[in-house]
């Protein structure tokens, strides 16, 4: 009897999981929304989370562990996180987007780049990115 209830418990939370990440991929405004619920906790996993959406991407490439790391060093350097906001968003269609995020940190912002593209019912990662030198973005801008 112990040991059914066990595999019901794993498979009711195995459901739940399941069912919580096909949720978060309804929109990209969901998926990222998702990512920073996680990225409050660690940020490392919610980079794993953004990438596990594109299985074309190889999770364990160079380039996503130096991501991880980059942002981890910077969370340590710049102070307490204290959320996002969202600089703008570009559109290519309906099926692909770039949404530039602004971190805040207690030093300064980090600006985070994240495109989105979804050739039929779920946004995939394409690209992250980020830079310390958010300044880049007025100068863009022309202000």
């Amino acid at each position: 009897m112990f040991k059914f209830l066990k595999i019901l418990i794993i498979l009711a939370v195995f459901c739940f999981s399941l069912n919580t990440n096909i949720k978060a991929q309804a929109t990209a405004e969901e998926l990222m929304s998702a990512f920073f619920q996680i990225f409050e906790e660690d940020a490392g996993q919610a980079i794993d989370y953004l990438f596990a959406t594109n299985n074309m991407i190889d999770p364990s490439q160079p380039g996503i562990k130096s991501i991880k790391e980059r942002l981890e060093l910077s969370r340590k350097l710049l102070g307490n996180y204290y959320g996002y906001e969202i600089i703008n968003i570009y559109e290519a269609g309906e099926s692909y987007r770039k949404y530039n995020y602004s971190l805040k940190f207690e030093r300064q912002p980090v600006k985070f780049t994240v495109v989105l593209y979804c050739p039929e019912d779920k946004w995939k990662v394409q690209n992250v990115n980020f830079q310390d030198d958010i300044d880049t973005e007025f100068i863009l801008r022309n202000e």
